[in-house]
């Protein structure tokens, strides 16, 4: 009896034999689904983003075409014009994906990894006076980096 509930245990428990290493810095290209602007967009807002191809790493499908990926507005001011203009502000940075096993991968916006929080983030370049920033959907690419070591 003792003998059938290890065997048991060992054809269910998840194999670690075959993981594989999802390295620090691996690049992710994604697209933003909808659109953000400066007039409506909220510090704090949650965006979605999706993983435009499948990362692959040693022949192994890490993170699939479409994952989708989750990002958060940190700057975000409306144009304003009064006693004083104030120019808008915008700008997300990445939080994290997920993995083919469900694991959720920690992601940044630069290459390597930063000292200050605040310096991870992409922001929207600055327009033209008296006009609202926007970013839509689909548009444009944008780069995100694993932040960490995982094991897939």
């Amino acid at each position: 009896m003792r003998m059938s509930a290890v065997l048991l245990f060992a054809t269910l428990a998840p194999s670690t034999g075959f993981a594989t290493e999802l390295p620090d810095s691996t690049r992710i290209s994604v697209r933003l689904v909808g659109g953000i602007d400066s007039e409506s967009a909220r510090v704090g807002q949650l965006l979605q983003f999706v993983v435009m191809n499948d990362i692959i790493v040693d022949d192994a499908v890490l993170i699939k075409r479409d994952t989708v990926v989750v990002g958060e507005v940190v700057r975000a001011r409306r144009v304003h014009w009064g006693f004083t203009h104030r120019k808008p502000r915008l700008a997300f940075r990445f939080r994290y994906t997920t993995a083919v096993n469900g694991q959720a991968i920690t992601l940044r916006s630069t290459p390597a990894r930063l000292r200050d929080l605040e310096d991870d983030q992409i922001a929207v370049q600055q327009g033209r006076d008296g006009h609202a920033l926007l970013w839509t959907g689909g548009a444009i690419l944008f780069d995100a980096y694993v932040d960490g070591n995982y094991e897939v």
